[in-house]
C-alpha cells in the first residue's frame, strides 16, 4: 500500500472520530438542541401513511435479525462461489464491532431517546444511533465488498450510489420515526464511518499481504 494512501486514511479516521467526540461534548448545548429540532420538525411535517410505512420499512431492513442474514448469505457467497474466507470473516468481525461498540459508547452517554412524534416503540438509549453506525459500517463494508468483484464500472457505480442510498435512508428513518435525534444519526454516521474506513484499510492490507506472499 502506498504511504500516501496510509497517511489519509489516518488522517481520515482521526477526523471522524475527533468530530465525533465533539458531537458527543456538546449534544446537550443549546445550539445543538435547536439544530436537533429544526431538523426534526422538516423531516415530521408531512408523514402520510404510505411513506411512514416504507420508512419502517427501510429501519427494519438494518435491524438485528436482518443484518445476520445479510451476513450469512455474503459467506455463502464468498465460501462457496468466490472460494474465498478474508471477506466474511473481516465483515464478522466488522459487525461484532459495531454492535458492541454501540452498545459501549450508548452506556457511555446514557442519551434518552426524543419522546415528541415517536411512531415505533424502542427501548434503550439514544447516542448514537445503532441503525446509522450499522448502515455505514457493517453494510457499507458488505457494499465495498461486493463492489469489489465486479468489473463492469458501470455496475459498480450503481451499486455504490445505491449503498450511499440505503446509508442515508436508514438515517432519515430514525429522524423520521421519532426515536433518534438528528445528532444521533450524525454521530452513528461518523462512529460507523470510522470503523468502515478501518476494516477498508484493514483489508486492503492483509489482502495486499496475502497477494504478496502466494506471488513469491
Amino acid at each position: 500500500m502506498k504511504k500516501s494512501i496510509q497517511l489519509s486514511s489516518v488522517l481520515g479516521l482521526v477526523f471522524l472520530l475527533g468530530f465525533f467526540f465533539l458531537i458527543g461534548g456538546i449534544y446537550q448545548e443549546t445550539f445543538v438542541r435547536r439544530f436537533d429540532e429544526t431538523v426534526v420538525h422538516a423531516i415530521t411535517a408531512y408523514q402520510p401513511r404510505e411513506l411512514t410505512r416504507a420508512f419502517i420499512v427501510i429501519t427494519e431492513s438494518a435491524s438485528r435479525p436482518n443484518q445476520f442474514i445479510a451476513f450469512a448469505v455474503f459467506s455463502v457467497f464468498f465460501i462457496l462461489w468466490r472460494r474465498r474466507w478474508l471477506e466474511p470473516v473481516l465483515l464478522g468481525i466488522c459487525l461484532f464491532a459495531a454492535r458492541n461498540g454501540n452498545e459501549l459508547l450508548k452506556g457511555i452517554y446514557e442519551r434518552r431517546r426524543p419522546s415528541l412524534h415517536r411512531l415505533v416503540e424502542i427501548g434503550g438509549y439514544s447516542f448514537p444511533s445503532g441503525h446509522a453506525m450499522i448502515s455505514i459500517g457493517f453494510f457499507g463494508l458488505l457494499f465495498y465488498l461486493l463492489v469489489r468483484q465486479i468489473g463492469h464500472r458501470w455496475v459498480r457505480w450503481l451499486i455504490t450510489a445505491a449503498g450511499c442510498a440505503y446509508i442515508v435512508l436508514v438515517g432519515l428513518s430514525r429522524i423520521y420515526l421519532g426515536v433518534h435525534y438528528p445528532s444521533d444519526v450524525l454521530a452513528g454516521f461518523l462512529a460507523g464511518g470510522s470503523l468502515l474506513l478501518f476494516f477498508v484499510v484493514l483489508y486492503r492490507l492483509v489482502f495486499f499481504m496475502l497477494k504478496h506472499e502466494r506471488n513469491s
